[in-house]
């Protein structure tokens, strides 16, 4: 994060190729409902805007990043950027919060990193990021009378225990089977950490949270790996197209 005194920076959203026609992204509304522009230097090109520095300098934005509503009002106005984008070219997303206090700054970066962006672009040119999710499904429980005894109880909760975990083993396996299969469909492929529930906005366990590259001539059969896959046991949920988040290299402003 570059911090500077002046009124105004540049945000950086990703960068594209430098033939992209500004006038396309002309329609997009940024972080602070500023319009976008693009800043060239050779053959790669940023999308960018302007934002104030009590806002996005080092210090408001570390405090900002704690406040809730700010925090998801700004990431969608940096996803919507970035969809609006990623339809008109191949797209190479920048981390959320990418601030320079000048627009040199940001053309000393793209001279900097050239080879490795324009290698980026190519690889990235005609895929997307495709989301899968899989959550356990609970089982319903069965309509048994009520335990007679203590004892009774007790043999019933070992034998729940017992069965949630015979159930949970083979959900596992099936998931490690959908992610092979789906990756043997995908030109790269992540395994991030499960999100938690405040997060998913599920109270089922989340046992798989994939990330795949999909190049755009094998997305039906990509979609028909993930319908072949289901079962009673999981809830598979596809997110996506997105920006390919999950296959940049990540790397602070200097």
């Amino acid at each position: 994060m570059i911090a500077s005194e002046t009124e105004t920076a540049w945000y950086v959203y990703g960068v594209v190729p430098a033939h992209v026609d500004p006038v396309a992204l002309a329609g997009a509304e940024g972080v602070g409902a500023e319009r976008v522009e693009l800043v060239s230097n050779g053959g790669v090109a940023a999308i960018v805007g302007r934002v104030p520095l009590d806002e996005f300098g080092e210090e408001p934005l570390r405090r900002n990043l704690e406040r809730r509503d700010w925090l998801e009002a700004t990431a969608r106005a940096h996803d919507r950027v970035l969809a609006e984008a990623l339809g008109h070219a191949p797209l190479v997303p920048l981390r959320f919060g990418t601030v320079y206090r000048s627009e040199q700054g940001v053309r000393d970066m793209l001279d900097e990193r050239a080879a490795e962006l324009s290698e980026a672009i190519e690889r990235l040119r005609g895929r997307i990021e495709l989301g899968v999710k899989a959550f356990l499904v609970e089982a319903q429980e069965d309509a048994t009378p009520p335990p007679s005894s203590g004892r009774d109880y007790l043999l019933r909760k070992q034998e729940a225990r017992a069965a949630a975990s015979s159930v949970q083993a083979e959900a596992f396996e099936s998931v490690r089977a959908l992610h092979e299969r789906l990756e043997s469909l995908a030109d790269d492929a992540r395994v991030n950490p499960p999100q938690p529930p405040e997060l998913s906005g599920r109270r089922e366990p989340m046992l798989l949270n994939g990330a795949y590259l999909v190049g755009a001539e094998r997305r039906p059969a990509f979609a028909a790996a993930v319908d072949e896959c289901r079962d009673d046991r999981l809830e598979l949920v596809v997110t996506g197209p997105w920006p390919p988040y999950n296959f940049v290299e990540r790397e602070d402003p200097s």
